[in-house]
């Protein structure tokens, strides 16, 4: 009997699980607004500042 509810629970847990990773999402929901510079470190281009976009 306990192996049965056990797979039950099992059962249980494993669809909720499911249903609620739709609800997951990866990374930014916006673009970020703009350019940015940045100082480089080490490198060919070391002490220089540089732009992103």
């Amino acid at each position: 009997m306990r192996v049965i509810q056990g797979i039950g629970l099992a059962a249980i847990v494993l669809s909720l699980s499911a249903v609620r990773a739709d609800d997951l999402k990866s990374g930014p929901d916006k673009k970020i607004g703009g350019s940015f510079d940045v100082k480089a470190v080490t490198g060919a281009n070391q002490g220089k500042t540089l732009c992103y976009v």
